[in-house]
C-alpha cells in the first residue's frame, strides 16, 4: 500500500482493537451477499478453549484465519496467533520446569467442525 508516496506496511498496524460487532443485520446481509455472488459458503466450528489457548500465546495479538485443505482434501481453516507486527506465532520463549529458557512451539490450530443447518437463517 502506498500513500503520500511512501510505502506503508499494513502489518505495522495490527493492533488488538481490529475487529468489531456488526450485529445480526449487518452480518448476516454480508453473509446472504458472500452466498448470493459465489453461492457457496463454508463456515467451521472451532471451540473457546483452543482459541483461548492461540491468544493467550505470548505476544499474540490476534489471529489469522486461513482457508485450507484437510489431509482428507475437505476444506477447513487452519488459525494462527500473531503478534503486533504481523508475524505468524510459530516458536514463543518459555522457561521449563528446571528453569531453563525454552522455545515452545506456537499454536496452529484445525479440527474444526462443520455444522450442518447453520445458515439456514439467510433462506
Amino acid at each position: 500500500m502506498v500513500s503520500n508516496n511512501t510505502l506503508i506496511d499494513p502489518r505495522k498496524n495490527l493492533h488488538a482493537d481490529i475487529g468489531e460487532n456488526v450485529g445480526f443485520e449487518i452480518g448476516s446481509q454480508m453473509v446472504k451477499d458472500y452466498y448470493d455472488q459465489y453461492k457457496e459458503n463454508t463456515y467451521q466450528f472451532i471451540g473457546k478453549n483452543i482459541l483461548l489457548d492461540v491468544i493467550s500465546q505470548p505476544g499474540c495479538i490476534g489471529i489469522n484465519i486461513i482457508k485450507a485443505l484437510n489431509e482428507n482434501g475437505e476444506k477447513t481453516y487452519v488459525i494462527v496467533g500473531v503478534n503486533d507486527d504481523g508475524t505468524p506465532i510459530l516458536k514463543f520463549p518459555a522457561v521449563n520446569i528446571q528453569g531453563e529458557l525454552k522455545f515452545q512451539d506456537g499454536i496452529i490450530a484445525d479440527r474444526n467442525v462443520e455444522v450442518p443447518g447453520w445458515l439456514d437463517f439467510l433462506k
